[in-house]
């Protein structure tokens, strides 16, 4: 059989699910290897680093180096391009070393030493030998590579990083997952690979950056959004974590009240993570809280007030700032989440604010972008909020 290379949008919002790590409870035909993208991103070819992750892991890679010298010479013009990186950061980008000679002195080595450069095909039948041979020791059928946070590499690098893959590691034995942004990935394509995405191309180059990446995964799998409960859920547990002393734990409850109500968190788990933060943060300087909600209206003002003020500080920073110099301006705030096509001066603190409302319903947005306003309902609720009301939890 071919090989496969899945790629896994398991966040087209960002992120992780919550509690995803290496992967553990697989089939146990299966030899998983685990490579965290990012972390060798300033590497001149990522892939020698995945190849090296792929020996360790494996325990038996050492006699592939002798056997396959073409990866020496990869792997030294890693190391000259790596120590250009160093000393250009350490002299705070004052020297910048002329890198373009580096694969001048990479080419002049390898000319020393081949009359002619090792194919690749010579190079991945000895990985499919040396992976054949490991997962037979082993009593395993497949390699399973998962490479996580391509969509947190540069533009160059990711490019690298799957031309690379698809070279060297395109082995019958072999399945490759990526665990990705499909969106943040399609738009460093669309950088590394030099197409225009200013103008009226910009519908062509997002096509070719998709083409491009279909061709280098065949199988792309999209994992579904995170509902309102799911969002909120995750959120709670955070906040069972975060806060130990019992009034903390119960207005975090209070706070879950609100969210399993009103769709107001983004869909990226680590977005609402940072959100978890900030909220435990607030609820610890919180001065008398009531383990109650005390009033008769329908909603608990008190769990929204920290609630939307969380969210502002977090996602909406302009406006954060605003409500701190002028904490009346949350009744401009709630005019502008009742009707946010309003276009008056007062409102400059949303431009470049997304509304996820307006008069007509509900707007087609992404589910995670940090520019996206989800306030609208929760603040259409509490209807008027004093400046008494909101000052309380404005903490910087």
């Amino acid at each position: 059989m071919p090989p496969t290379y899945r790629g896994v949008p398991l966040y087209p919002y960002g992120d992780k699910p919550p509690g995803l790590s290496a992967p553990e409870d697989v089939d146990k035909t299966i030899m998983p290897i685990w490579f965290e993208a990012w972390r060798y991103q300033h590497e001149a070819q990522p892939v020698v680093a995945l190849l090296n992750e792929i020996r360790l892991q494996m325990g038996m890679w050492a006699t592939l180096q002798d056997k396959a010298a073409k990866l020496s010479g990869v792997a030294f013009l890693g190391a000259l391009s790596a120590f250009d990186e160093v000393v250009k950061a350490a002299s705070g980008g004052v020297f910048k070393p002329e890198l373009g000679k580096v694969q001048a002195i990479g080419n002049a080595w390898e000319k020393e030493r081949y009359q002619q450069p090792l194919p690749g095909q010579s190079i991945r039948n000895l990985l499919q030998g040396a992976v054949a041979t490991a997962l037979k020791s082993k009593k395993k059928k497949k390699l399973a590579i998962f490479i996580d946070d391509l969509d947190r590499c540069e533009p160059e690098t990711a490019l690298r990083l799957m031309e690379g893959i698809k070279v060297y590691l395109n082995l019958n034995n072999c399945v490759i997952i990526f665990g990705m942004d499909q969106r943040q990935v399609e738009r460093a394509l669309v950088k590394a690979l030099g197409l225009k995405s200013e103008d009226s191309a910009a519908m062509n180059a997002d096509h070719y950056a998709r083409e491009y990446l279909e061709k280098i995964c065949q199988d792309i799998i999209h994992l579904p959004l995170p509902d309102k409960e799911k969002k909120s859920q995750y959120l709670s547990a955070l906040l069972a974590k975060l806060l130990s002393e019992a009034p903390h734990k119960k207005f975090a409850e209070r706070i879950q009240s609100i969210t399993d109500q009103f769709d107001c968190l983004p869909a990226n788990p680590r977005k609402i993570k940072a959100l978890a933060n900030r909220l435990a943060s607030m609820i610890r300087r919180l001065e008398n809280l009531p383990l109650t909600h005390a009033d008769n209206t329908e909603i608990d003002s008190e769990a929204a007030f920290c609630l939307v003020t969380a969210v502002i500080y977090c996602f909406h920073r302009r406006i954060f700032e605003q409500l701190q110099k002028n904490p009346a301006y949350i009744s401009e705030v709630i005019a502008y989440a009742g009707d946010s096509d309003i276009g008056k001066d007062v409102y400059s603190p949303m431009q470049g604010i997304q509304p996820s409302v307006n008069s007509a319903g509900e707007l087609p947005v992404n589910p995670s972008d940090s520019n996206v306003f989800r306030l609208h309902q929760l603040l259409q609720q509490l209807a008027q909020v004093t400046d008494i009301e909101i000052k309380p939890f404005l903490f910087p």
